[in-house]
């Protein structure tokens, strides 16, 4: 009897421990992931901020109105790329 628990059990020790492996995800430093959670929302804070600056330029005559759209279709495309980012690191993170 006890020779049965110890042989489950150690299956399933086993089983634990090789699932990353066989499962095709490894296991990511969870100090390494939210830094790169962090930077990539601190882009998109930086992004954001740049939005708004370029509207106020815009606003207060300092742009064209051909400068301004162009700046802020480009930089409107990047924040969307750094959403995607964002997103796509917290759907890798550990769970919480």
């Amino acid at each position: 009897m006890i020779y049965a628990l110890i042989a489950i059990l150690s299956v399933a020790l086993v089983a634990l421990i090789a699932w990353p492996l066989v499962s095709g995800r490894a296991p990511t430093d969870p100090d390494v992931a939210a830094q790169a959670l962090r930077a990539a929302e601190d882009d998109l804070l930086r992004s954001l901020d740049a939005i708004r600056e370029i509207d106020m330029d815009h606003r207060a005559g300092n742009l064209s109105d051909a400068d301004f759209a162009e700046l802020d279709r480009e930089e409107r495309a990047r924040a969307v790329e750094l959403m995607h980012r964002r997103d796509a690191l917290r759907d890798e993170g550990p769970a919480s």
